[in-house]
């Protein structure tokens, strides 16, 4: 079964040579945030989009057990064949379609780099992702990655007769041509003038609904791989760390956040359980407590 966003999203047929000269395996600078999470969480790791195996390899090569997989064939034979060197590699690579995983064994750690997230363009996808994905993790495991901010990807964004664009920018993929859909949230980029693909704008309250709906909770939040505090700077991403609920509970992460949701005109309670301790205006994160505003929000 294909997924609808793999219909849409371009990413099944991306030319793997030109992805490689994109993602060569030099590029290795967030590897020390994967290696950190594998310490802190355990193997197997389970490396999802996992591309030509940039970051796969080199968890494997310092001993980690690790499984890529990737939904497009060509982008898991160019893994395969730079794994192939080594035979004593603990690395695998698999095609598969990450919204309905379909693996044997189950994983302590689940990792997806390089704002893989966008490439789920609908929520109905995102939820069968998360579901899936609860489904192939142990228990007391968990899953990072990485997304890049709404509101800082957009800017520049104009409008012209009733269409979304970026002005071309030489510096960014060579001024190729870049549309939005404010409706579905889907950018529609010419990657480097090469490859058309689709990304999903994903806001931080939206993956935090997706996550109490799939019973995940947010353990881990930086503004970067490099795990700077997260303060919604301009130069950042989402940079996240997620456990199950009941997971999160019981490390004593979470702090209940009481509000009022307002759908379709009735008052609803609800009951947020994030990481964010915003009682205390703190957020307790793994590497230092920072200060973080408190909500101006207030039930009427």
């Amino acid at each position: 079964m294909t997924s609808e966003s793999v219909k849409s999203n371009g990413w099944a047929s991306y030319p793997a040579g030109a992805w490689n000269a994109k993602r060569p395996a030099s590029l290795v600078n967030d590897v020390p945030f994967w290696q950190y999470c594998a310490e802190r969480y355990g193997q197997p790791v389970l490396d999802l989009c996992c591309g030509n195996g940039r970051t796969a390899i080199p968890l494997a090569e310092l001993g980690y057990e690790v499984i890529g997989v990737d939904i497009n064939p060509d982008f898991i034979a160019s893994a395969r064949e730079r794994a192939g060197a080594d035979e004593r590699l603990p690395v695998a690579f698999e095609v598969q379609d990450i919204v309905h995983l379909r693996l044997d064994g189950k994983f302590r750690l689940a990792i997806m780099p390089d704002w893989s997230f966008q490439v789920l363009l609908t929520q109905e996808d995102q939820l069968s992702f998360l579901q899936s994905l609860r489904q192939h993790l142990r228990p007391g495991g968990v899953f990072a990655f990485n997304v890049f901010i709404p509101f800082n990807r957009q800017r520049g964004l104009r409008e012209s007769d009733g269409k979304y664009e970026w002005a071309p920018d030489p510096s960014y993929h060579a001024g190729a041509p870049r549309t939005y859909d404010p409706i579905t949230q889907i950018e529609t980029l010419v990657e480097s003038n090469i490859h058309t693909v689709q990304l999903r704008h994903t806001s931080l309250s939206e993956l935090e609904l997706l996550f109490r709906l799939t019973g995940f909770e947010i353990v881990e939040l930086y503004g970067d791989v490099d795990r700077r505090p997260f303060t919604g700077g301009g130069d950042e991403d989402y940079t996240i760390v997620v456990a199950s609920s009941r997971v999160a509970s019981n490390k004593n992460r979470t702090v209940a956040l009481t509000g009022i949701l307002a759908v379709r005109g009735f008052a609803v309670p609800v009951e947020n359980e994030l990481t964010l301790g915003l009682r205390r205006g703190m957020w307790r994160g793994q590497k230092e407590i920072y200060p973080v505003k408190e909500s101006s929000f207030r039930p009427r």
